[in-house]
């Protein structure tokens, strides 16, 4: 078990008094003022309060979760709430490479998942670290979480907390940004988790089914 998975671990088995929702708005008012590039000592300090409340979180709403997920990352994705977005998107991307599985394990240095209902990928790329892999209107993107991010979500509506998975539901197209800032593409509604120490994003246009292809995923 890795320490995601402990932490996660952790978190369903702590006892959690009764939170006060007054005092929980204040720390996410005053997190969401700190500035996106801090100073180690600062993050360090951003992180142990982080681990506080992702623990108290457990007690909270969904809406509440999904406040707190916007500063403290899912996995290797930081989501960052803006106050406008763009309205459409255009269709899922394909992926053009055509890697066979093998290639792609050899290439990452760790064996992708894939969704159990849709057979064979129809593309499939891969770097150190990192693959991604397409079918008709779906696209799975999986990458080892690293210390820093991978990307940066730019988004303008809420996110939907899904439980069981310990998932998060971008709904509305949003900007996909790397971690040098630079905007790649605009991306659909999209399902982010994370597990073993990969984190997932599952993008296809219909919540239920990005919901029954990520449970189907080994």
């Amino acid at each position: 078990m890795n320490l995601d998975d402990e932490l996660r671990v952790l978190g369903r088995s702590a006892v959690v008094p009764p939170v006060d929702e007054e005092l929980t708005a204040a720390v996410l008012t005053r997190v969401a003022d700190l500035p996106v590039r801090r100073r180690l000592r600062d993050r360090w300090r951003a992180f142990l309060a982080g681990f506080m409340v992702l623990l108290a979180g457990l007690a909270l709403t969904p809406p509440v979760r999904a406040t707190v997920a916007e500063w403290l990352r899912i996995g290797g994705v930081e989501a960052q709430p803006v106050g406008t977005g763009p309205s459409t998107a255009p269709p899922v991307p394909e992926v053009q490479g055509r890697l066979s599985l093998e290639q792609a394990e050899r290439t990452a240095g760790f064996r992708p998942a894939l969704p159990r209902d849709l057979g064979a990928p129809t593309g499939v790329e891969a770097s150190k670290g990192f693959v991604a892999m397409s079918w008709d209107g779906v696209r799975l993107e999986q990458f080892q979480a690293e210390v820093s991010p991978l990307y940066f979500k730019k988004y303008y509506e809420s996110l939907e907390f899904v439980p069981d998975l310990d998932a998060f539901w971008f709904k509305t197209p949003h900007e996909l940004v790397l971690a040098d800032q630079r905007v790649i593409r605009i991306a659909g509604p999209t399902l982010v988790w994370v597990r073993g120490g990969v984190t997932f994003r599952l993008e296809v246009a219909d919540k239920t089914r990005a919901v029954e292809l990520a449970r189907g995923t080994f």
